[in-house]
């Protein structure tokens, strides 16, 4: 009997060593969890001027282009250029041979002086530029007055942007813009021109900017910037900082509390660029942290740790 009560002690205390481990594991876990954080970047608001724009679409053409024209009937001697190559005006693009020079050809062999006149015909650029497009080749048989190529005039180079016409108080003769092309270069201008018609299915105008000395080739895709509303000392934060549900209806940053801790602000947004944002809100101050990195699903009052980096 002495012996059976031993065993029943001996193997509960067995039970209760082999149980406390487990026990002990998940509790010590979350605590652990709790102390580390989740590490979190974060920024502080700034004072800002902020410069809200209207993108519109536009493209680079020549205005002005003229035509090399044939000068005679017969074939092309010679050709030297090709697209894309710039020409002098009073430059020769080709020479032509007629049919009654190469008649001539034979019977010049036989009377000397009638050599003079199987000198090919030049045909002239009347314009300085380049040369968009070339129609024929050498040995094509053109005729009198037949366009040979299309000369683009450098001078004559506009971005033609089609404005909506409810932006019509916006953009006018002489506002100021930036043009953004693909590389990301920016240039600085000034609309200098417009058709007085609006597209009648697009409802859009036509205006131009001239770029004289620029070397920008023809059909390029751009976006203008125009101004449509500025402000100054405006509250700001980082765009990456701001938080919105799946409608876009509310917004919010996540601020941060005693260094540790993530509070969920509900904030309205005002202006926006390219990297800051204007925030509309009384619990956020140009004093406190607002986190940049890691706040994404986070939960208001989770635990958090400063990336000291």
């Amino acid at each position: 009997m002495k012996r059976a009560k031993y065993s029943f002690w001996f193997l509960t205390i067995v039970c209760v060593v082999a149980l406390f481990p487990k026990c002990k594991s998940p509790t010590s876990s979350v605590l652990g969890d709790e102390k580390i954080g989740i590490v979190v970047t974060t920024a502080k608001p700034s004072y800002e001027n902020m410069n809200e724009y209207i993108h519109l679409n536009g493209a680079t053409i020549f205005q002005k282009k003229e035509n090399i024209r044939a000068n005679n009937l017969g074939f092309i001697a010679s050709l030297k250029f090709k697209q894309n190559d710039f020409i002098k005006s009073g430059q020769v693009f080709c020479t032509i041979k007629t049919k009654e020079q190469e008649a001539l050809k034979k019977i010049s062999l036989l009377d000397s002086s009638l050599s003079k006149f199987q000198k090919p015909l030049l045909v002239f650029s009347n314009v300085s530029g380049f040369i968009n497009t070339i129609n024929n080749f050498e040995g094509d048989y053109v005729g009198e007055g037949e366009v040979l190529a299309t000369v683009s005039d450098p001078t004559s180079l506009v971005v033609q942007v089609n404005v909506p016409y409810e932006y019509n108080k916006f953009v006018t003769d002489g506002t100021e813009c930036e043009i953004v092309l693909p590389d990301e270069t920016t240039i600085f201008a000034s609309i200098s021109g417009m058709l007085p018609s609006v597209d009648v299915n697009s409802q859009s105008q036509s205006f131009f900017i001239r770029m004289p000395n620029s070397k920008i080739p023809e059909n390029l895709n751009v976006v203008i910037l125009v101004s449509k509303n500025k402000k100054s000392n405006l509250l700001c934060v980082p765009t990456a900082a701001i938080q919105t549900d799946e409608m876009q209806k509310e917004f919010w940053v996540m601020k941060v509390y005693a260094d540790t801790i993530a509070i969920k602000v509900p904030i309205k947004i005002g202006l926006q660029n390219d990297s800051l944002t204007e925030i509309i809100s009384n619990s956020i101050s140009i004093n406190d942290n607002i986190i940049l990195d890691g706040s994404y699903g986070l939960a208001d009052s989770t635990v958090i740790k400063l990336n000291k980096q």
